[in-house]
């Protein structure tokens, strides 16, 4: 009996040493986050929009795309040739070059009027929809941005509840010695306190990791340095989501560039059905300038006028075909974009919702009455009325809606922030 009690002061020594161990760490991890300035939402989206490479590809390629609207409504290089006749050899010029005759010509082939309109629409649909994309990506990004911080926000917070419930645990300890000298409390209740605080402590170095890799993830999205120290998240007022589901589907249709995107697509394969038809069934016109010269005989002009016949050969019917095809699959990827997006919507919109409800109940009636019961069974422990057991309970109940109150916040904030990218513009009035 004497050597399990010697083992079992030993443990108790043991968790106290754990204990101190890392409440030191944490000081010291808290001290260095110090030095930093709080990290804000804002600030976090700010870099993300201006310094993630998602984007800026997206943008250069937009920027490129610009480029080619001149060069889709510009006229084919012309031709310019030079000719030699009663040469013998058609690579060297040998004595006598007098009597060579000499020709230059130029010429330049010109389409049809309004199809140059028509590849300049085409490049500028194009063009477009590249802007598009930079939008999207931009939004994406923004979610992914938020989404970041609202967790890295969250795992300090429960960082900061486990440190507090660690040091409700070590109260709660000490009463029980307290109860246990004096023969009021059995010594299992100093043990179950303990056994308490090492789960807390396992659960603080599971979060230290978990903070690490959150703010790696942010370091990434902004192109930083993965190991780049960062703030501690300011705190923040959540949110309320007071549009219905009605005039979010409403505006993700107006103002989701993707949508614009695939509606873009559908344009610009009609003006390239347009132009196949065209293609078909006008000709381009070519002129040329010919000039000759002789010594034998006057210099002379010849012009000519010549087309191309796209009648005869079946390769411009086959591009109207495969053209209109083209814009019944433009005008089907649409509608599936839209049905997609519009189901993003209402199941963000609805896990919004429920997240806000959810952080509403916690906030205004479980977490009140947690308080209350742990500081009534607190009461009741020292009273003996109560077990210690009892009295834990009543202290992890309380643990436990703390977290899932702030679990909620986070959850109606990330849901937020990938509404509005569903959605495509913001939902709140700071825009963060």
């Amino acid at each position: 009996m004497r050597k399990f009690f010697d083992l079992q002061v030993l443990s108790l020594l043991l968790a106290c040493a754990v204990t101190t161990s890392a409440s030191v760490s944490a000081a010291e991890e808290e001290a260095l986050e110090s030095q930093e300035p709080p990290l804000s939402l804002s600030w976090v989206v700010e870099e993300a929009t201006s310094r993630n490479p998602d984007i800026r590809a997206s943008l250069s390629r937009w920027e490129a795309s610009q480029e080619a609207i001149d060069g889709a409504k510009s006229l084919d290089d012309p031709r310019l040739g030079f000719q030699l006749r009663n040469a013998k050899s058609p690579v060297q010029v040998e004595d006598g070059w007098q009597r060579y005759r000499r020709m230059g010509s130029v010429s330049q082939k010109i389409p049809f009027p309004g199809k140059l309109r028509l590849r300049g629409e085409i490049a500028s649909d194009n063009s477009e929809m590249s802007k598009k994309d930079w939008e999207e990506t931009i939004r994406i990004i923004t979610a992914l941005a938020k989404t970041a911080y609202y967790d890295l926000h969250y795992i300090n917070k429960a960082i900061d509840i486990n440190e507090g419930n660690r040091e409700l645990l070590e109260n709660f300890a000490k009463t029980a010695e307290t109860r246990y000298r004096v023969g009021e409390a059995p010594q299992r209740d100093i043990l179950a306190a303990q056994v308490e605080l090492a789960k807390i402590i396992n659960d603080l170095q599971v979060l230290g990791e978990e903070k690490r890799t959150a703010e790696t993830r942010i370091n990434t999205l902004l192109n930083r340095d993965p190991e780049a120290p960062l703030g501690r998240p300011e705190d923040y007022t959540p949110h309320k989501l007071t549009v219905n589901l009605e005039d979010v589907e409403a505006l993700a249709v107006k103002s989701r560039p993707e949508l614009k995107k695939f509606n873009l697509a559908v344009k610009r394969n009609k003006s390239v059905h347009k132009l196949a038809k065209k293609d078909l069934y006008f000709p381009d016109p070519e002129v040329g300038l010919h000039y000759m010269q002789s010594d034998s005989v006057a210099d002379s002009w010849r012009s000519q006028v010549g087309i191309n016949v796209p009648w005869i050969w079946g390769k411009h019917r086959a591009k109207v075909r495969e053209t209109r095809k083209s814009v019944k699959a433009a005008q089907a990827d649409y509608q599936a974009v839209q049905n997609a997006v519009l189901f993003e919507v209402k199941d963000f919109w609805i896990k919004t919702i429920n997240a806000q409800s959810t952080a509403k109940i916690f906030s205004e009636n479980v977490i009140p009455l947690a308080e209350q019961s742990l500081k009534a069974a607190l009461a009741e422990y020292k009273t003996g009325k109560i077990d210690f057991l009892t009295l834990i309970d009543s202290e992890r109940t309380l643990l436990d809606a703390q977290l899932e109150y702030h679990k909620a916040i986070t959850a109606f904030e990330t849901n937020l922030a990938e509404l509005e990218r569903a959605v495509g513009i913001p939902l709140t009035q700071d825009g963060f």
